[in-house]
């Protein structure tokens, strides 16, 4: 329908709105009430802190390492290199400078690619869901790797507790998405303390093996590491498929950099992180080499004496805890960011921490990983089994992240070409060679993050594709806001008492609600105003520049509102409401109603591939949260109005 503007009777004006009074200001971030080294410690570093429980234990358990010299110092060279160059250079040093407003991760990452680069906006959007499908799959593996490798210690302490390993992972899993529901904030304040002191463990093991061991010193130098590579035949992939598992937890330190700032992640994997996993990686090296017997079978648990094994195994359990936790929370952020980006349906989502605004709880996020996290355990039972699993998903996002660095590197830092490639392809090439060693193990277990990962791919495509579809079909058929407020002027449309606020669906057309009204009620609110939600590309919105609102010149009784949100802020269409109050719009406050417009979506005849995600689309659809709980909108205010829409 053309858009008729001689038939609009109003002329909207803005130019006589004052200064928007700011909504409620959203909590502090942890960043800014709590950063520092301690904070960093319990929220970014579990996961890594916690690899030196089984990366070594599983390379002999696996024959890749053998307990002579050349395997194990080259195996450590390696390790301690890829931690130096991927976690301490690559993304501490490089990644981490791609913040959007703070924070990181996949999805801030991919906003800043897109403005970098517009044309290439279908490829980061592509990329953007593989990388986060990828994240989910780590998210299912990383509690019950981490959580099963540390109770497997209890065998180590008391063989004959072997049998009680398998129910006490359970106990302890079950027990850590129960408590989900509370906030990870409550608990919070102890996980950087504890962190500490297991680094601090970490390191003092170390140091105690190192010196009864000095030799294995020699591991630092690299060429150990390439002549082991070198030597290796044929099983090279084999080799860095171990070694990838003292890496995984890198991109934690990019995903969690709004919760405690860069500089403070970059202290403490400087001055404590590195120095207290390389320290311990040599003394179990160093261990497994003065006693073979001993220090290749749960390397880790051995390196204490047997009267304070109990103590390690309960602290390791802790850890590990903590590690599962922050990858958890991490699943919860990343769905939250995804439903603000269209990438995800609405999600019933909580916010579980007054100082902490990125802090947020998924109930069926947490669902879904709790039953497929028990399901891995029970397939699996052993973490030696797991780690042929682990990896894949994680090195997958690594690769993502390099790939969407280089468009950041181009277009947000302004490298030249000659600059650019030769940076991002070295550090690549580190990620691409832990991912085609993560391949191979396809067979054996990384079958399960790949499919993972199809499956979320398929869902994030289906819902993306379906959205865009979606809007085409209501620009189509949709009416422009200015023809529809002509029909105001009918005196056939009876002005009724009270405040309509209508939620638009696009900012040019008119709510399909507002049409049913006029249509079928013959009527229409004193005072109206058409609301129009909007999520911007950034995590965080400025108060200042949040809202913005358009009220008739000769009358203040109609009015249009635009008011942004943060992909990480959850919209509370409430607070905007009060604000326009504030700001001089007539709001009946006894007399308010929300009006909802729903899509009753039905299948069409179109073909081709649309037409294999099409009902995947509509069920998402029609299952989606509730709006009025999604947009914090009181439910006994809502009025909710649908119309029929074939896509």
């Amino acid at each position: 329908m053309a858009d008729t503007t001689d038939d609009f009777p109003f002329e909207i004006s803005a130019d006589k709105a004052q200064p928007a009074p700011p909504l409620p200001a959203p909590a502090p971030t942890h960043a800014g009430s709590h950063t520092g080294v301690l904070a960093a410690l319990g929220i970014v570093f579990g996961d890594i802190g916690t690899s030196p429980i089984y990366t070594l234990d599983t390379a002999f358990k696996t024959g890749v390492v053998r307990p002579v010299a050349a395997d194990v110092l080259g195996f450590l060279s390696l390790v301690t290199w890829s931690l130096v160059i991927v976690v301490g250079v690559w993304y501490a040093i490089f990644i981490m400078r791609a913040d959007n407003k703070g924070e990181g991760g996949i999805f801030a990452l991919m906003a800043l690619a897109s403005k970098s680069a517009p044309k290439l906006a279908g490829l980061v959007a592509v990329l953007g869901i593989v990388g986060a499908s990828l994240f989910y799959g780590d998210a299912v593996i990383t509690p019950a790797i981490s959580v099963l490798s540390a109770v497997e210690g209890l065998s180590v302490a008391a063989p004959g507790l072997h049998g009680a390993v398998l129910p006490l992972a359970l106990l302890i899993l079950t027990t850590l998405f129960a408590v989900q529901r509370g906030g990870a904030s409550k608990v919070g304040g102890w996980f950087g303390p504890i962190m500490l002191v297991w680094f601090g463990l970490l390191a003092v093991l170390g140091v105690k093996e190192i010196v009864r061991y000095p030799d294995v010193i020699a591991a630092l130098d690299p060429r150990y590491g390439l002549a082991y590579l070198r030597e290796a035949g044929p099983g090279p992939f084999a080799i860095l498929a171990v070694v990838v598992l003292s890496v995984t937890g890198a991109e934690a330190l990019y995903a969690d950099m709004g919760h405690v700032g860069r500089d403070a992640v970059r202290r403490a994997f400087a001055f404590i992180v590195a120095p207290a996993l390389i320290l311990n990686y040599l003394g179990q090296g160093a261990h497994a080499l003065r006693d073979p017997a001993v220090g290749t079978r749960d390397s880790f648990f051995h390196m204490i004496t047997p009267e304070l094994q109990p103590a390690l195994v309960v602290l390791a359990m802790v850890a590990t805890v903590i590690a599962s936790q922050a990858v958890i929370s991490g699943a919860f952020a990343v769905t939250h960011q995804a439903a603000h980006l269209g990438f995800w349906p609405r999600t019933e989502t909580r916010h579980t921490s007054a100082e902490e605004r990125g802090q947020v709880y998924v109930p069926s996020i947490n669902l879904l990983l709790f039953v497929a996290v028990i399901t891995v355990v029970l397939t699996f039972q052993a973490s030696e089994k797991l780690a042929e699993a682990y990896g894949f998903a994680v090195t997958g996002t690594m690769v993502v992240t390099s790939l969407l660095a280089y468009m950041v590197a181009r277009g947000v830092w302004k490298w030249t070409v000659w600059m650019a490639i030769p940076t991002v392809v070295f550090f690549m090439t580190f990620d691409v060679s832990f991912f085609l060693a993560c391949v191979t193990k396809v067979v054996h277990g990384a079958w399960l993050p790949l499919v993972i990962g199809l499956l979320l791919v398929v869902v994030m495509a289906s819902w993306r594709m379906g959205r865009v579809r979606l809007v085409a079909r209501r620009r189509h058929e949709g009416v422009p806001i200015k023809i529809a407020l002509s029909a105001l002027r009918s005196p056939r449309v009876e002005h009724v008492r009270g405040t309509a606020i209508y939620l638009m669906e696009d900012p040019t057309l008119a709510p399909r609600a507002f049409l049913h009204n006029l249509k079928h009620n013959k009527c229409c609110h004193q005072q109206i105003v058409f609301l129009y939600i909007e999520t911007a590309d950034t995590p965080w919105v400025d108060e200042a520049s949040r809202m913005t609102l358009d009220t008739l010149a000769d009358n203040q009784a109609l009015a249009f509102a635009r008011v942004k949100f943060g992909f990480m802020e959850t919209p509370d269409v409430p607070a905007a409401v009060k604000a326009l109050a504030a700001r001089g719009v007539h709001i009946d406050k006894k007399d308010l109603s929300y009006f909802v417009s729903r899509a009753h979506l039905v299948e069409g005849e179109e073909g081709g591939l649309w037409s294999w995600f099409r009902g995947l689309f509509i069920f998402l659809y029609r299952n989606q949260a509730d709006p009025a709980e999604y947009y914090q909108i009181p439910p006994g205010r809502v009025v909710d109005l649908g119309a029929q829409i074939t896509i």
